[in-house]
């Protein structure tokens, strides 16, 4: 297993949602809780409620409700709640190959402990981080250098620099909805530029193997994508 030693690499989350269109089913994933620590408290034993209690269920919808962590604080964790489960790791802790075993084993307890009826859609996230002072550069600059990306702007004339940040890209895929988004943010309390790619698979019924097999094509575009986006100066300071 190999990854770049000096990755931008923030977080990466794989997500599974489900539709829920009954009350009955509703109130039936109040247990599913329960079942998926039962099954995976010896490898995630720190639990975490994540909205408060008197949260009506119906308010919570798609949102996750509790998390399972393998430490206290730390990471990788999961996360659950009507609708939705997703994994979480930090760039310490990932390798795509352990990262895609805890996703299939958590996948595979899922589908043991519960049955949805309902069309499934698989997620995959990265979020990278970029330290950028917007105060003494420009962010269009930086941009158009560092990135494979053309962006500026020709309807002000200022020498002012750009305070703000967010631009994005989306494209139907084969295997989904692709989203690419640039925007000004922080990463433990240093200002910079956040790029998050994400790849929304297309709802399907309910399958582990094929939920499995778009993990690794999603990996394998998500991996490429980037490669291509930093490709040149920006991606060997990685190295």
């Amino acid at each position: 297993m190999s990854k770049l030693p000096k990755a931008p690499l923030v977080e990466v989350v794989t997500e599974l949602r489900w539709k829920i269109t009954s009350k009955e089913e509703l109130a039936g994933v109040q247990y599913l809780y329960g079942d998926l620590y039962n099954e995976l408290k010896q490898k995630y034993p720190f639990r975490e409620s994540i909205l408060p209690v008197e949260v009506p269920i119906e308010m919570t919808l798609n949102q996750p409700v509790h998390r399972f962590r393998s430490e206290k604080g730390g990471y990788p964790l999961l996360q659950v709640g009507p609708g939705i489960i997703t994994l979480n790791t930090i760039d310490a802790k990932y390798y795509w190959e352990t990262f895609f075993e805890d996703a299939k084993e958590l996948i595979q307890t899922f589908f043991t402990i519960y049955s949805p009826n309902n069309t499934m859609a698989p997620a995959l996230l990265y979020i990278d981080f970029f330290p950028f002072d917007f105060h003494e550069n420009n962010v269009h600059e930086f941009i158009n250098r560092k990135f494979n990306v053309t962006f500026g702007q020709s309807f002000l004339e200022t020498e002012k620099l750009p305070t703000d940040f967010n631009m994005g890209f989306a494209y139907n895929m084969d295997l989904g909805d692709l989203r690419v988004n640039f925007q000004k943010g922080k990463n433990k309390g240093t200002e910079g530029i956040l790029l998050q790619t994400r790849l929304n698979g297309n709802p399907d019924q309910p399958n582990i193997e094929i939920i499995n097999n778009w993990l690794k094509e999603a990996h394998s575009l998500l991996s490429n994508l980037f490669k291509q986006l930093t490709q040149g100066e920006l991606y060997e300071s990685f190295k």
